[in-house]
């Protein structure tokens, strides 16, 4: 009789584990599935106003800005491959549409690391004129770049240039923060680690879902 209850008791305690197991289970299955259904609704919400060339945008459209964002510089303080793209078709869309300014916006943390200071150099050697170019060196994250655009600058209508995987979330931020904002992908090559990009992109725009709403 001991053994049979041994056996029980035995056999109690492990369906019990099993049971947690389950619920443990279907908990980050749900976690799992509930961002995946935030990025779909980000990128629902915004896709539309993303474009892959200046060219289709009606060069006859005014717009006060076009915000190139900060994607990090090499270990020579020029900018990354990344940066160079979106400045190099940012400077393509400034050109086409009717602009007030370029703003470049990055991150200036340190006297030996200024993103926007490289971007209006780069920006500067392929043609743009300085008195085109304003710079931002407090935009150290998507949100406070687009964020400052409007409270510090007071840009209401504007182009983002971005690679396309970030758009999504930048423009996401603008609509939040009354902004009225198209984007316009900056992927001229491929990048490396972009799978790590994207994988940590996607928790960033469940991130700002919340922050934003």
């Amino acid at each position: 009789m001991g053994k049979i209850a041994r056996l029980y008791k035995g056999n109690k305690l492990f369906f019990r584990v099993i049971n947690v197991c389950i619920v443990i289970l279907a908990l980050a299955l749900l976690m799992f599935l509930a961002v995946f259904i935030i990025s779909a609704i980000v990128k629902g919400t915004v896709s539309d106003r993303i474009f892959g060339t200046a060219d289709e945008i009606q060069a006859s459209e005014s717009f006060d800005c076009v915000i190139v964002l900060g994607a990090g510089l090499k270990s020579d303080g020029t900018p990354s491959h990344m940066l160079e793209d979106r400045i190099l078709v940012g400077v393509e869309v400034f050109g086409h549409v009717n602009a007030d300014v370029i703003l470049m916006s990055g991150d200036c943390s340190g006297e030996h690391y200024d993103e926007p200071s490289a971007m209006r150099k780069y920006a500067e050697d392929i043609g743009v004129e300085p008195a085109c170019i304003l710079t931002d060196g407090s935009g150290f994250s998507t949100y406070e770049s687009i964020a400052r655009a409007k409270e510090i600058y007071g840009f209401d209508k504007v182009i983002v240039i971005t690679q396309e995987y970030h758009l999504y979330r930048a423009l996401y931020i603008a609509d939040k923060k009354g902004v009225d904002a198209i984007g316009v992908s900056a992927d001229l090559r491929p990048y490396r680690n972009q799978f790590v990009r994207e994988v940590r992109e996607i928790l960033a725009q469940v991130k700002y879902f919340f922050q934003c709403q």
